[in-house]
């Protein structure tokens, strides 16, 4: 899915793309990704109203819609943005063509066409009264925002204070961060150090003071190439990340061979000497022979 770097480049290109801009259609390939909160009939109740803000909140894209209402989206595993411009006198859309992976489509006047996409149809998009947005699912109880001033190293430790899980499984909470995925937990905890299978409760002070800062220089670092690059918006970028995806391959600081280890319900790269493990576990990836590629 989008992480939190994806998502803040998604959300400037957005912002300066269709805030402001009036609906003047909207559909979808499969109705069963829609949660319609409110009680007017789909597409009739989106189109004709403005699209008045744009914002990232957490893993979520907020649509701010004139008339009081939102449009949510929860992206999930591999929902991804697209914008489409216009092709001067294309036929008209036609509804039954669209494939099931096609969430939402926003078309515009004066605009790219917005497409949100998830050929898994994992994904939700919910439209609501904006009095009613914290009712939508895991939205309404979505923890500390990363890129926020409210993300203090107090904050922060005070959260990480009250778990007694492994640490990859709290960086991934997303009722306790706002938000981090698979690819960022695991640039996280070989920036700070720390073998992802360590408990919460074993980390002293100086690990979590390294893991806090970690976490905003990492984010920040990666919003800024992804910046730099400036792709289209369904384009993931993640060829710099120096751990995840790179299994099996040497570490860019030591050497050692990069290893994949199942943590909890998804897998987790990391180097065995960067981030050694601090207690006793099934593999001791460090007394392999295969340390060097």
């Amino acid at each position: 899915m989008p992480e939190l770097p994806d998502l803040v480049h998604v959300e400037d290109v957005l912002r300066k793309t269709i805030a402001g801009k009036t609906i003047t259609g909207a559909r979808t390939g499969d109705p069963t990704v829609l949660r319609i909160m409110v009680g007017e009939p789909f597409p009739a109740l989106l189109v004709g109203r403005r699209i008045e803000t744009v914002e990232r909140r957490g893993h979520f894209m907020r649509f701010g819609i004139s008339g009081g209402l939102v449009v949510v989206v929860n992206a999930m595993l591999v929902g991804r943005y697209k914008l489409l411009p216009h092709a001067p006198g294309a036929p008209k859309k036609d509804p039954k063509k669209d494939p099931r992976a096609l969430g939402l489509a926003l078309d515009f006047e004066d605009a790219p066409e917005l497409q949100y996409l998830d050929d898994k149809r994992m994904g939700k998009v919910y439209v609501a009264r904006a009095e009613d947005e914290a009712k939508i699912p895991i939205y309404g109880g979505i923890g500390l925002d990363l890129m926020s001033p409210a993300f203090t190293r107090a904050a922060f430790g005070a959260a990480m204070a009250r778990r007694r899980d492994q640490v990859r499984a709290f960086l991934m909470d997303k009722s306790a961060l706002a938000s981090i995925g698979n690819a960022y937990a695991d640039e996280i905890l070989f920036a700070a150090g720390l073998h992802p299978k360590t408990f919460c409760r074993k980390i002293d002070p100086p690990g979590v003071d390294a893991l806090y800062e970690s976490i905003g220089r990492v984010l920040t670092e990666a919003i800024a190439e992804i910046r730099r690059r400036d792709q289209p918006i369904e384009i993931k970028v993640r060829d710099f990340l120096v751990v995840r995806g790179r299994d099996g391959k040497p570490c860019l600081v030591c050497g050692t061979t990069i290893r994949s280890v199942r943590v909890g319900a998804g897998d987790a790269c990391f180097c065995p000497t960067c981030q050694p493990e601090t207690r006793k576990l099934f593999v001791n990836w460090s007394q392999l022979g295969d340390r060097k590629a």
